[in-house]
């Protein structure tokens, strides 16, 4: 009965951790397979047939300025995200939990949650309409004696859009796993609360934070093992020359190189291996962190 999800595993999963060789071979289209024709196997054979380079790739890798800038970026922004965006759909989360008006309760779901399904190309638009040079914002600055200002072109305040953008699309689609949690706390427990004097504030600190910390450790520990990750969907969209010193990710690096830039496979999955192998060591470092802290972690 398990034979056909084992199938899938292996050939969608484990199958295709075969073009991580390509890390440490020098890429050509034009291979032979070892192989033969066969479908399954022509790429395994192509890749066992390339010429050996050892480290060279991870080498060039670091050796590149962009690389360390776009991890400088990568980091800076992802930790970021962590401080500001992640508490966001916790708060949200905790106060839908004190309306008490289900109808009320359930209109604040969807305006919140509507946002997520925006693509970010869409979103990416609109800002272009409101913040550029010539847009809503910028006209309204000028209709009150203002100069216009660079929103969308300044590194000094992109990161302040790309920050606010993503809590305003992702707030609400956040919050719903933290309102199952909370949806899942024994009403009892509000009751004897209230009997006992307790405030509002008394049954949030008391009841209902502690009831959902288990599952904010949990969201924060998968949090932390994707820090390289820093969102490239919205930065490929916003970034621009000008902002590309400060919005550049470890994404848009390898996207970059892959398909604009002297197109280095190579060198891509090299750098894909280090962000993938840095995300694992992230994620076990936080899980075990949690647990000195007296958290049950992952595992």
């Amino acid at each position: 009965m398990i034979a056909p999800a084992l199938l899938v595993i292996i050939l969608f999963s484990y199958f295709p951790m075969s073009g991580l060789l390509l890390a440490f071979k020098h890429y050509r289209f034009r291979t032979e397979s070892v192989f033969g024709d066969m479908p399954i196997l022509r790429f395994l054979g192509q890749i066992m047939n390339m010429e050996w380079v050892g480290v060279k790739w991870f080498e060039n890798l670091f050796s590149k300025p962009d690389f360390w800038r776009a991890l400088r970026n990568t980091i800076s922004i992802s930790v970021c995200r962590l401080i500001f965006e992640f508490p966001m759909p916790i708060i949200l989360a905790i106060l839908m939990n004190e309306v008490r008006v289900s109808r009320v309760k359930r209109i604040y779901q969807t305006v919140y949650t509507f946002p997520h399904f925006l693509s970010w190309v869409l979103v990416a638009s609109v800002l272009q309409q409101i913040l550029n040079t010539d847009g809503t914002l910028n006209g309204l600055r000028v209709l009150i004696g203002l100069e216009p200002y660079k929103y969308m072109l300044e590194p000094s305040t992109i990161r302040y859009v790309i920050h606010s953008t993503s809590i305003w699309k992702g707030i609400g689609w956040g919050s719903i796993i933290y309102m199952a949690t909370i949806s899942g706390i024994d009403p009892t427990l509000y009751e004897s609360a209230v009997v006992d004097g307790a405030n509002r504030w008394d049954r949030i600190r008391f009841i209902t934070f502690p009831s959902i910390k288990p599952t904010i450790v949990l969201m924060l520990i998968l949090n932390c093992g994707s820090i390289l990750n820093a969102g490239f969907d919205q930065i490929f969209n916003i970034m621009k020359d000008p902002t590309r010193s400060s919005l550049d990710i470890f994404d848009t690096f390898i996207y970059r190189y892959a398909f604009q830039q002297n197109q280095n496979f190579s060198l891509t999955i090299a750098a894909g291996m280090f962000k993938s192998v840095s995300n694992f060591i992230l994620l076990l470092s936080a899980n075990q962190i949690s647990k000195w802290l007296g958290e049950e972690g992952l595992i």
